[in-house]
């Protein structure tokens, strides 16, 4: 068991506000945990709905969404990041509730674009409402606190879902939804009544806000941000999306190596989380995003060569990778977040949270798609991936001139 203090960890003591947000998050995070990987199962099993029809119906729901980001960004202007949580959290436990009457592809849309609408909403509110009451100094050693607490949570949701399935069968699927539909309403309830600033300090941030999401991408420096994070992101998609089946089918390894390829993912980011946030305070964010993306780019050659290993290296391979990744993940993803929420507007964080969310739902809304077809070729995949990555390198470098740190 690793032991830390506190203090050691966290930047500053959290303000009520702040707890409170934390703990909203985590118990937001712990439902969702039980439920997303048993989510596909569910359908099938319980609903008896084909798994071509549940996943197609799915995938088009996620991406239908990214059309309400610009709904998300005015949202938050208007009413505050908080109320914003709280809406995402009743709506996501409305569809979630959906999932239980679901009995075709029209009504499986319908609940999984109500649910990632919500994520959509949420995804830009949560790190705004952080932006409020964090030191904008420590923003990056926050957003890798969260980060940890989130990974955790997932990890933590992850085994006890397998776990409730294995005692409980087919209805421990219908068990885990609702506990993860009551997750999200107590997670709203969590913030009633918290007091959050729903502005900044620039007074001209009133009557709705500055910016949009029309103009923070327009927005040369956050647009190459966005644009690195989002390439990089489908180097996360090897060791969660594509190791489970590329090991086992494509290679032959025994099944028991995807459980330790994720569970050197969860360890790593769970117990490296911090330290290295503290490690990499000393340097600029542009120096821990370049040295990301090349830590990533070694892992994707990593990839690339492992058929090339003797079948007794196989597997350790693809757990180094795994943890390459993991250490890539984890400092580039707080410091870009810290990153975006300088570059917006003092105040009015909504609309480059809202679009900077697209740093990791892109990938994961097209990745099992790109994923799945590439398999086939897999040489060619880890070549797309890595032809991602150092386009990832490009417009770091594109951008770097330009952000300030």
């Amino acid at each position: 068991m690793v032991s830390w203090r506190p203090a050691a960890v966290l930047p500053v003591m959290p303000s009520r506000g702040l707890r409170r947000l934390m703990l909203s998050v985590l118990v937001d995070t712990a439902g969702a945990g039980l439920f997303l990987p048993l989510s596909l199962l569910f359908l099938v099993e319980v609903r008896a709905i084909a798994p071509a029809v549940a996943g197609t119906a799915v995938t088009a729901g996620s991406l239908v969404s990214f059309l309400v980001i610009p709904v998300a960004a005015r949202l938050i202007q208007r009413y505050g990041a908080r109320h914003c949580l709280m809406a995402s959290n009743v709506l996501t436990a409305g569809g979630y509730g959906l999932y239980f009457v679901a009995d075709g592809f029209g009504s499986v849309l319908g609940a999984a674009l109500l649910v990632m609408s919500a994520d959509r909403l949420y995804g830009a509110a949560w790190p705004t409402a952080l932006a409020r009451v964090a030191d904008g100094e420590e923003l990056t050693r926050w957003f890798s606190f969260v980060n940890f607490v989130k990974t955790a949570c997932l990890g933590t949701g992850a085994v006890a879902a397998t776990g409730l399935l294995a005692v409980a069968g087919r209805s421990g699927l219908s068990v885990a939804l609702a506990v993860n539909a009551i997750s999200s309403v107590v997670a709203a309830a969590v913030l009633v009544g918290v007091a959050l600033p729903e502005r900044g300090a620039d007074p001209a941030g009133s009557g709705g806000g500055r910016s949009s999401v029309w103009s923070a991408l327009r927005d040369q420096r956050f647009r190459s941000l966005v644009l690195s994070q989002t390439l990089l992101s489908f180097a996360w998609l090897i060791p969660t999306i594509a190791f489970p089946v590329y090991l086992v089918s494509v290679l032959g390894l025994p099944a028991y190596w995807p459980t330790l390829v994720v569970t050197a993912r969860y360890a790593g980011i769970a117990v490296l989380q911090m330290p290295l946030s503290r490690l990499t305070a000393r340097s600029t964010r542009a120096r821990v995003l370049a040295g990301a993306i090349a830590l990533a780019g070694c892992a994707v050659a990593v990839t690339a060569a492992i058929p090339l290993l003797p079948a007794a290296c196989t597997g350790a391979a693809a757990v180094l990778v795994a943890a390459l990744l993991a250490v890539a993940e984890l400092t580039s993803k707080p410091t870009a977040a810290a990153a975006a929420v300088r570059l917006a507007p003092p105040g009015d964080e909504g609309p480059y949270m809202a679009v900077f969310q697209l740093t990791w739902t892109v990938s994961y809304a097209v990745g099992p798609a790109i994923i799945g077809i590439g398999l086939g070729r897999p040489l060619l995949l880890w070549i797309g991936i890595g032809l991602a990555v150092l386009g990832s390198g490009v417009a770091h470098l594109h951008g770097r001139a330009r952000v300030r740190t």
